[in-house]
């Protein structure tokens, strides 16, 4: 355990599209959504701040651990989350598009964060990783599923 900038740049680099979305939210939001039950939006909320703390609060431990496959992946996950948020703006910052399938991929703005702390965990070997990024995936998909089945109709 102990503070390293490897794991702030870890969190930082999938909070990064988010903190400049503050900036330039959508410009065709619904009115309203119906929600999903509120275990969802916990679920997603405690994964949340779990997933983006644990690197900060481990950085020496991920600083210490060699490059591998699930480093690589992390990273390719990424890049198309970064695509994804370039396939938003270029839409005129569309709301719909923030959930639009691509490549067949449902809701790939949530299932590439998703994936990206799931491979964390699977790169650290930790289950300390890993339990809170799937409570994170759980929340995060769920929500970001029922969003996209109302834009969608």
């Amino acid at each position: 355990m102990g503070l390293h900038a490897q794991g702030f740049i870890i969190s930082l680099l999938v909070l990064l599209p988010n903190l400049i979305f503050i900036f330039f939210p959508p410009r065709s939001a619904p009115g309203s959504l119906d929600s999903v039950p509120l275990v969802f939006t916990l679920l997603e909320r405690a994964g949340q701040i779990t997933c983006f703390m644990m690197p900060i609060l481990f950085g020496r431990m991920i600083s210490a651990q060699p490059l591998g496959a699930s480093a690589i992946l992390m990273a390719l996950c990424l890049l198309v989350y970064y695509g994804c948020w370039v396939r938003y703006y270029r839409s005129g910052r569309a709301f719909a598009v923030l959930f639009k399938p691509w490549l067949g991929i449902p809701v790939p703005m949530a299932v590439f964060p998703a994936l990206y702390f799931l491979l964390l965990g699977v790169w650290l070997q930790s289950w300390l990783f890993v339990v809170p990024a799937c409570l994170f995936a759980a929340g995060h998909l769920v929500n970001s599923w029922s969003v996209y089945g109302q834009v969608r109709s």
